[in-house]
């Protein structure tokens, strides 16, 4: 297994991404949070996962202020992020070609996969996570429910962004839900070890079920 950090030219500002490459058929390419990087226990697990289960995986380590959701519209931020991301999948493109791809973003990094990758034809065939998605912002709730890809989403009943409704009509369509009782944005339970250590191991059996 190789480990590549790669550093892209973007005019001013440089992109960089990583990828973790033991040449299989398959690529996972993560999406972080605004707060919650690929060092977290989140990402950090499903990373361990996706190797365990023989998949490369792709961390895209892009750079926005931190306030980005309160100052931007979901739209610009969607434009914005993906002007990198494009950066980073063309690259990898003329590097490798994997048979599968799957998408897996957490929060803010489910904004370009619900308004613009899952619509691409290049991604027409991917596997989507979506792990604490923004259901609150009418775009992205309208924009999840039209996914016609293979979905898992994944979200605590305590999340702020947790929306009942949007969940009810996604249930209707062939998207897999999995609800945390008591999880909040960082699928943790609040002041309670134990708990959180037994919801990141729910998550992580649910990612290799959906993967499997």
């Amino acid at each position: 297994m190789e480990i590549h950090e790669r550093n892209l030219q973007k005019e001013e500002k440089v992109v960089r991404y990583t990828h973790i490459n033991s040449g299989a058929p398959s690529v996972c390419i993560m999406f972080s949070g605004a707060g919650y990087n690929y060092n977290h226990p989140l990402f950090y697990y499903a990373t361990m996962m996706m190797i365990e289960q023989g998949i490369d995986v792709v961390h895209i380590h892009y750079q926005y202020e931190a306030n980005l959701l309160k100052t931007h519209r979901v739209e610009d931020i969607s434009s914005l992020m993906m002007a990198d991301i494009h950066l980073v999948i063309t690259d990898l493109s003329q590097k490798h070609i994997y048979q599968k791809t799957i998408l897996l973003g957490k929060s803010l990094g489910t904004i370009p996969i619900t308004l613009h990758l899952a619509k691409e034809e290049i991604f027409r065939e991917a596997q989507i996570i979506l792990l604490t998605p923004l259901l609150k912002l009418p775009s992205i709730a309208k924009a999840t429910v039209l996914i016609t890809q293979e979905v898992l989403l994944v979200i605590g009943n305590q999340d702020p962004y947790f929306h009942h409704e949007t969940i009810e009509e996604m249930k209707e369509r062939s998207i897999q839900i999995k609800i945390i009782d008591g999880a909040h944005h960082s699928l943790d339970i609040n002041y309670h070890t134990e708990q959180s250590l037994q919801t990141l191991k729910t998550v992580m059996a649910e990612l290799k079920r959906f993967i499997s």
